[in-house]
C-alpha cells in the first residue's frame, strides 16, 4: 500500500479541520485506541482490562451518580465509546457537523454548545433511561440543534434557502432519533436531550447575521448576544439543581 494513501487523509484532517473539532476528535481516538492497544499487550489493572476499567468508571451510571455523587460521569461519558464502529460514526459526525458550527461561531462558543448541550443530553438520559451510557452522540445532537437555531434566527439572511436548510436539519435529527428507537443499546434520551440542549445553547451562543450595504456590495457581520454566556451559566446551574434534587431512572 502506498504511504500517501495512509498519510493523505491524516494530513487533510490536520490541515482542514477547525482547531476544537480536531482536538475533540483526537482525544476521543486516544481514549479508545490507547487502552485497546494496552489490552492487546496484556496490561491489566486489578484483574480488569483498561477498556473495561474506563467504561466502568467513566460511563453514565445512574446509581453511581445518585448514590456516590460521581457527577464527573456526565463529562467522561462523552469521550468513551462502546466499540470501533461507534467511535468511527461519532468521529465522522463531529467532523461534518462540528466543523460548520465552529466556523459559524468561534472556538469558545463551539465548546460551550458541545459540552453544555452534551450535558443536557446526559441529564436527560439520567432522568429517563436506567441503562449505562457512553458516547458523544448527545453532544453531536446538540451541534445539530445549534445549526438549526442558527439558520432559524438568521432566516432572513438565508432568504429562500432557509426553509430547505431547516428541513434538511430536521430530517437529519428525526431519522437518527428513529434509528435510535429501532435499534438496541441506543441511548435516545441522550439524543433528544442533546438536541434540545443544542437548540437552547445555539440560541444563546450562535451569532446573529446583520447585513450592511457598502460600495463593494452586501457585507454580513456576525454579532453574538451580549448576554448569551449568562444564559448558559443559568442553564448549567439549572441542570445541577435538577441532578441534585431529582431521582434518576433506576
Amino acid at each position: 500500500m502506498n504511504t500517501a494513501t495512509l498519510t493523505g487523509p491524516i494530513q487533510r484532517f490536520f490541515r482542514e479541520t477547525s482547531p476544537m473539532v480536531r482536538l475533540i476528535v483526537i482525544v476521543n481516538i486516544v481514549v479508545y485506541v490507547v487502552p485497546y492497544l494496552l489490552d492487546q499487550l496484556g496490561v491489566v489493572y486489578k484483574a480488569m482490562s483498561l477498556t473495561d476499567l474506563l467504561l466502568i468508571h467513566g460511563a453514565k451510571d445512574n446509581i453511581a451518580i445518585y448514590q456516590a455523587n460521581q457527577y464527573y460521569r456526565f463529562v467522561t461519558m462523552m469521550f468513551l465509546h462502546g466499540n470501533l464502529v461507534h467511535l468511527l460514526f461519532n468521529t465522522f459526525a463531529i467532523v461534518q457537523i462540528g466543523e460548520s458550527v465552529e466556523r459559524m461561531s468561534d472556538r469558545n462558543r463551539f465548546l460551550g454548545i458541545y459540552f453544555v448541550g452534551g450535558l443536557v443530553g446526559g441529564v436527560a438520559s439520567y432522568l429517563f433511561s436506567p441503562n449505562p451510557s457512553v458516547g458523544a452522540s448527545g453532544a453531536i445532537f446538540a451541534l445539530i440543534g445549534a445549526m438549526g437555531t442558527f439558520v432559524w434566527t438568521n432566516r432572513r439572511a438565508y432568504g429562500e434557502n432557509a426553509k430547505q436548510i431547516l428541513g434538511n436539519i430536521a430530517f437529519t435529527a428525526m431519522i437518527n432519533i428513529f434509528f435510535g428507537y429501532s435499534m438496541p443499546n441506543i441511548d435516545n434520551m441522550a439524543h433528544i436531550g442533546g438536541l434540545l440542549g443544542g437548540l437552547v445553547t445555539g440560541f444563546l451562543l450562535m451569532p446573529r447575521l446583520t447585513e450592511y450595504l457598502t460600495e463593494s456590495g452586501v457585507v454580513r457581520q456576525r454579532t453574538p448576544l451580549t448576554w448569551g454566556w449568562n444564559g448558559v451559566i443559568v442553564l448549567v446551574a439549572l441542570l445541577f439543581a435538577i441532578v441534585a434534587l431529582a431521582v434518576p431512572a433506576i
